[in-house]
């Protein structure tokens, strides 16, 4: 039985994950399995709970806890690979990570401020649709 864990906030975890294996040349090759699986009807992506699934994990804190959205990029099927397949899968992987590194700039940013131009503390921000609401940070870094 597949479980799927949909966040309120997928189409964004979805347009992340898809923007990493459309760069990746492997991760969207129809004619390959990698790693036990065949991805490439799934467009390179799989929610994570269809592959293992658990609750309690440190994606799970920081998505519910904090302002940040984590993936788990599986980059290759073997944990610590020889020493001679380091460069090819660096190659395989940067710029799949580069574009990745780039959606930083995508979404709403800003600092609220209140009508003195003060930086609002632990301000709720909200959007339609989303039934994920966000606070500012305490040091106004996030």
């Amino acid at each position: 039985t597949l479980f799927r864990s949909p966040t309120p906030d997928q189409k964004v975890f979805k347009l992340l994950a898809q923007t990493y294996a459309k760069a990746h040349s492997l991760m969207t090759d129809a004619s390959s399995t990698r790693c036990g699986g065949n991805f490439a009807s799934k467009g390179g992506i799989i929610n994570g709970a269809e592959w293992y699934s658990f609750s309690g994990g440190m994606a799970d804190f920081t998505y519910l806890h904090t302002n940040c959205f984590e993936l788990t990029i599986e980059v290759g099927c073997e944990k610590f690979p020889p020493e001679d397949e380091l460069y090819s899968a660096w190659q395989e992987n940067k710029e799949p990570l580069l574009l990745l590194m780039e959606m930083i700039h995508r979404g709403i940013k800003g600092v609220v401020k209140d009508e003195y131009g003060n930086p609002i503390k632990r301000a709720r921000i909200s959007v339609n649709g989303i039934r994920h609401d966000i606070l500012t940070a305490e040091d106004r870094k996030s």
